[in-house]
Order: structure tokens, then sequence, then C-alpha cells
């Protein structure tokens, strides 16, 4: 793993690598023809990595090990709570044999009720915002999203906007 310095700690953004291996990660899972791969945003915070990312089985954030304070090991398939923005997000650990460990949260319980991309990153820009993080820069001529509250987001979530 060329990106890092030790074995499971990206030091560099792990975008390009994250993207290539979305289709991989969402093997076994339902599929919605409607989405395609994308990361849409990715961020080092306190020293760790989080990225949304969309695939054909999942619109989620990933959360990858940098040596910061986000990072908590935990056995695969076991769960972990972590206060971000106004909320405690939980954790999946899971474990892929290219991008290492790396632990996620699904923004939706399932795809098929996620009407296609622009949902999809809408559901990315929510999460953003509702993990305190800084709002991506609108590019020309679109709106700035608005501060997203914890019950706004958790409709989003359900399909109800």
């Amino acid at each position: 793993m060329s990106e890092t310095t030790a074995p499971g700690s990206w030091q560099s953004d792990p975008s390009a690598l994250l993207a290539q291996r979305c289709v991989a990660l969402a093997d076994g899972l339902p599929l919605n023809p409607a989405l395609s791969a994308e990361v849409c945003w990715c961020v080092r915070q306190r020293g760790d990595w989080l990225a949304a990312v969309i695939a054909p089985g999942f619109v989620r954030i990933v959360l990858l090990p940098g040596g910061g304070d986000l990072w908590g090991g935990i056995p695969l398939g076991q769960q972990r709570y972590l206060a971000l923005g106004n909320m405690d997000w939980r954790f999946v650990a899971a474990h892929d044999p290219v991008l290492g460990d790396y632990q996620y949260i699904d923004l939706a319980e399932s795809v098929a009720g996620v009407a296609g991309m622009s949902a999809a990153r809408h559901l990315a820009s929510d999460a953003r915002i509702a993990l305190g993080l800084a709002p991506a820069a609108a590019p020309p001529g679109n709106e700035v999203p608005r501060p997203v509250s914890r019950r706004g987001f958790l409709r989003a979530l359900s399909g109800r906007r």
C-alpha cells in the first residue's frame, strides 16, 4: 500500500483508491442501477479521513485511519459510536484487502429508495454538514447548503425532505 507510511494509516488523501474500490465494496449488496461509483468528498478531520462514498450498493460515510484521534480499532462487524457535529454516529468496522481496515455509516437503509445520483449527493452533502464539517464550496450559480438540524438530517435519511 504505497499511500501509507504505516500499514493501515493513510497519510495522504485516499480518494482515488477509495473511488477505485467503490464497486468492490458493494459486492454482495442489493444494487440500485441509478447509482454509480463516486467519492463526493474526502476530508482530513482530527488526523483521520472521512469520505462520502456512493456506489450502486450503498451511500456511505467511510472513516479511514490517518493516525488521528477519530479512529478507534474494533473487531470486524462490530459497532462503535463517535460524537461528531451534534450527533453520535454509529460506525461499523470492515476490511478491504486493498484499503485495509475502515469503518462506515450507511446513509440510506436501502439504496432502492435513493432516486439517483442527485439524491445520493444531497445525502452526502447533508451528512457533511451534520458531521460538523465545513460545507464544500458551492459551484458557481448554486446556492450554498443551509445548516442541517439533526431532525432535518434524519428526515432526509427517511426520504422525507
